[in-house]
């Protein structure tokens, strides 16, 4: 009989390319994760791990293996769900991959709600671009993705996940109060020719959606200045260094020095979605925690001016 803790960590091994890094994902020791392949190796009497320079690959018995597993533990998953009792309270552990505004507006204070409705409910979270969030709901890693695709860069969904739109995010200019633009009610990309730019690092969705956003004004966003920490951008923007694209989800205060202009033609905007296994969509705990967020954000957004509630995708 196939142990199922031996699979997972060979399929983590898969997934993250070394040792470490299944360890890591999985909350064990390397030792732990080198040993539960080790005896998966054992029971099928097969190797199931080749080392190539730094990093281990499967072998045609280990790839072969993971990928079934795959589709093991998530039939496995789905009856788990099925045979929970609707009743009964909600215990476990539910992990959540999400981006960091949507931690700050979304997830922050649904830890408050879930520790009086749920307490024995144990959330846990990684921050993480979307991207990614999608790729580690999808291989097992965490239960539930909070993601946000632009207006102008797309974001496919496994064909093994569901989602929910939740929100429209509108997306605002920064600049200082003395720039020129700052008295305006609206700006469009054509406007901004010339300007100076902080931006998230290359590689991220919002990078990707600010470069995307020029692309009919005849010009590219001269960027200056990248860092992840939407706080930096704010930072540098009130030193008059750049000026800083925006979301309005978990969005601070802004200093004073600080001006947020509209975006016209075309109007930019974050689409912010749930996601999940199409295999735990019966599972009670993680009903609960979409509930949750649901009402946050019809509560914190239904109404406001770039921000609306949305409905299922399927």
């Amino acid at each position: 009989m196939i142990d199922l803790d031996n699979l997972r960590a060979l399929i983590a091994v898969r997934d993250h390319g070394t040792v470490i890094a299944a360890s890591e994902s999985l909350g064990f020791t390397p030792s732990a994760v080198s040993q539960q392949v080790k005896r998966l190796e054992r029971q099928i009497n097969a190797k199931l791990l080749e080392r190539v320079g730094r990093r281990v690959l499967l072998t045609e018995h280990g790839r072969l293996l993971a990928e079934k597993g795959v589709a093991l533990l998530g039939n496995l998953e789905e009856l788990e769900s099925l045979a929970q009792l609707p009743d009964a309270p909600i215990h476990g552990t539910l992990r959540i991959a999400s981006f960091s505004t949507a931690n700050r507006g979304l997830i922050a204070p649904l830890l408050a709600r879930l520790g009086k409705v749920a307490p024995d409910l144990t959330l846990t979270l990684i921050e993480l671009d979307p991207w990614d969030s999608l790729a580690l709901v999808e291989r097992g890693g965490a239960e539930l993705a909070v993601v946000h695709n632009w207006s102008t860069v797309s974001l496919d969904v496994p064909a093994s996940l569901t989602s929910t739109a939740l929100c429209e995010d509108r997306v605002d200019v920064l600049v200082h109060r003395d720039h020129p633009l700052a008295s305006r009610k609206e700006i469009s990309p054509a406007d901004l020719a010339g300007e100076t730019w902080v931006s998230t690092p290359v590689g991220t969705i919002c990078h990707e959606g600010l470069t995307q956003l020029f692309a009919g004004a005849g010009h590219r966003a001269r960027i200056a200045y990248y860092d992840g920490d939407f706080s930096t951008h704010v930072a540098v923007v009130e030193h008059q260094a750049a000026i800083a694209l925006l979301p309005r989800l978990g969005r601070d205060l802004l200093p004073s020095s600080v001006v947020a202009v509209p975006v016209v033609d075309p109007i930019p905007y974050r689409q912010v979605e749930l996601a999940w296994r199409r295999s735990t969509t019966a599972n009670p705990g993680l009903q609960l925690v979409r509930r949750q967020i649901e009402s946050l954000v019809a509560e914190s957004y239904d109404g406001r001016e770039g921000a609306r509630v949305g409905r299922e995708l399927g």
